[in-house]
């Protein structure tokens, strides 16, 4: 799943959004309460006064209808005496408790209330013993009342300097909270802030680098690896697969430029060498000797083995051959030296016919014919012997030429398998010297062609030591067989 980092920032965001929000609701929540508690308690004192005003000015009013008898005072009685049972019940509403005090205060009010009442009872029949017995028990209520209000008020400013206390110690507590939220929360949003930019900061900062390398020429750093699964993630990808496919360019451009070099080496050695007058001196003076020897028949023969070997050696070279036109010119080369040796020499094959189809670089078994004959067998006077074999095992072909020759010794052998190998360069690797009649292509050219055509090195087996002959074996993949397009491409470069 792709995350975007516009969809991260909008997650920082929003997470920073809450964390601050919830501190702040925390805080206002906390204040509201404190607040509550703070007018719950003022509202106490409030109704509390009232009352205790509302009971004198209540006595004043009843006390002035009695003595004036004005319905006027009456009204007022009435008015008072309404908003004092409207207190009595906020007073209860507000303080919400079972204390005794404050029942026997309610107690006081119903009973002033009810004396009140009495007096107006009374005072409105002219009973003056009666209300003058009623209007008694009212002041005598009233000033119970008024006691009654200030023992509580006492009581009340007592419980309120506690809750003044516990307030402090609240606000105190509020105060180490809120810092303590105000840090988690700034040390959480860097924290997420650090996380996001760091995610998108050193994705851009290594493919930074990594484009300064590649900009110096350097094309063998490690991938970049990417834990996001942002928009970065792709670009890190293509990167990576940018740099590999430049790293292979360039080493197919690298193996092509050294095949075309190989390739026109082995093109104008071919074109210097292959009309050697040493080697068409003997051929001819051959030629002469048979016609002069022998009718005509087997001269032919000859002249047409030299003509295929020639035409087969100034071909194009740029071509892939099959392992069957190579046979067929090796074939040509036996015919010729066998004419000039004669018994000298023996020439044996040994050849499966169904591995002749697979493809292989042109002027690749000749070379190794003429280094075996050359270098192995070329000075015995009798009993020289060279063998090319051709056969299949598993997923390989094996093209054997062995001579039983002077063999090579373990320096020799070890420098040609080290080459073969890539140990060494074609700097470190003598070069070798032409002798008699060779076409002048080295071995180690013929084995780095092999190696370009089928893009491995395993391509090569040396067996031989001194005085007991050579085995150059060549370990051919089946897989070229009938042209592949690896193979092909890899060689022709077009």
């Amino acid at each position: 799943m792709l995350f975007r980092i516009r969809s991260k920032l909008l997650l920082y965001f929003i997470v920073l959004v809450v964390l601050l929000t919830s501190v702040g609701f925390f805080f206002y929540n906390s204040s509201e309460k404190l607040v509550n508690e703070y007018d719950n308690s003022f509202e106490r004192f409030l109704l509390l006064n009232n009352i205790s005003q509302r009971t004198n000015l209540i006595t004043e009013k009843l006390h002035a209808y009695i003595l004036e008898k004005d319905e006027s005072y009456l009204k007022d009685y009435r008015k008072e005496k309404v908003k004092l049972i409207k207190d009595q019940k906020r007073l209860f509403k507000v303080i919400n408790t079972n204390d005794i005090t404050l029942s026997n205060y309610n107690n006081m009010i119903d009973s002033f209330l009810d004396e009140g009442d009495a007096t107006v009872g009374a005072s409105q029949k002219d009973e003056i013993n009666q209300y003058s017995s009623h209007f008694n028990e009212v002041l005598k209520i009233n000033s119970f009342l008024q006691e009654s209000t200030l023992a509580l008020l006492n009581n009340k400013l007592t419980d309120y300097q506690k809750f003044y206390n516990q307030m402090e110690q609240q606000n105190h507590y509020y105060k180490l909270m809120s810092i303590s939220l105000f840090a988690a929360a700034f040390f959480l949003s860097t924290l997420l802030a650090l996380w996001i930019s760091g995610g998108i900061t050193k994705p851009i900062r290594l493919l930074s680098q990594a484009a300064k390398q590649i900009s110096k020429g350097n094309l063998s750093g490690e991938d970049i690896k990417i834990t996001t699964k942002d928009e970065l993630k792709p670009l890190t990808e293509t990167f990576n697969q940018m740099r590999a496919n430049l790293r292979q360019l360039v080493t197919e451009i690298k193996q092509q430029g050294e095949l075309d070099k190989l390739l026109k080496e082995l093109e104008l050695k071919s074109l210097q060498n292959q009309i050697n007058p040493h080697f068409l001196f003997n051929t001819l003076n051959t030629v002469s000797k048979m016609a002069y020897l022998e009718e005509a028949e087997h001269t032919s023969r000859l002249i047409e083995a030299v003509a295929a070997l020639l035409r087969y050696n100034l071909s194009d070279l740029d071509k892939a051959a099959t392992l069957r036109d190579e046979v067929r010119i090796v074939k040509e080369y036996f015919f010729i030296q066998t004419t000039r040796f004669g018994e000298r020499i023996q020439f044996i094959t040994d050849i499966e016919d169904d591995c002749l189809d697979i493809e292989i670089p042109s002027l690749t078994l000749q070379p190794l014919i003429e280094n075996a004959f050359i270098h192995g067998v070329e000075e015995y006077e009798e009993n020289a012997e060279i063998r090319l074999n051709i056969y299949r095992q598993r997923d390989r072909i094996y093209v054997e030429v062995i001579d039983n020759g002077e063999g090579m010794d373990t320096a020799t052998k070890n420098k040609l398998l080290q080459y073969a190998e890539g140990s060494i360069t074609e700097e470190g690797y003598e070069r070798e010297k032409s002798k008699g009649h060779s076409n002048g292509i080295g071995v180690k050219n013929v084995i780095r062609r092999l190696q370009l055509f089928y893009q491995r090195k395993d391509i090569v087996e040396i067996e031989s030591e001194l005085k007991k002959g050579t085995n150059f074996r060549l370990t051919i993949p089946v897989a070229a067989k009938g042209g592949s397009e690896l193979v092909e491409s890899s060689y022709s470069g077009r």
